[in-house]
């Protein structure tokens, strides 16, 4: 299920108590409330990927970064790798960190 706020204004007041009990939430509320409530629970935590500020890349170069989830940019880096024109930097938390040329973008 789509969980944007014009989709859950779509559904009853007891639909919303059901969904609410499926994601093991207080269903007590108006309409407006669970709907809060439902969104506040199914938004994904941002992920804080940060680069040391005192970091600066060499002219023509920027950094990129890859979650462990995101098999498509892998495959796409790795593809770019073989023109050798990717650096590793490093690892932390999930994310790859690499040093590419400007031009290269994730399609």
């Amino acid at each position: 299920m789509d969980y944007t706020k014009e989709n859950l204004n779509n559904l009853s007041l007891v639909e919303l108590k059901l969904l609410c009990k499926e994601l093991n939430i207080s269903r007590t509320g108006t309409k407006k409330q669970l709907i809060k409530l439902i969104i506040d629970i199914v938004k994904p935590e941002p992920e804080v990927i940060s680069i040391p500020k005192d970091y600066k890349p060499p002219k023509g170069k920027k950094i990129v970064t890859i979650k462990l989830s995101e098999r498509d940019k892998q495959i796409q880096l790795g593809k770019f790798r073989e023109k050798e024109n990717v650096k590793n930097l490093y690892y932390s938390m999930g994310v790859y960190y690499y040093l590419v040329d400007e031009e290269f973008n994730f399609l």
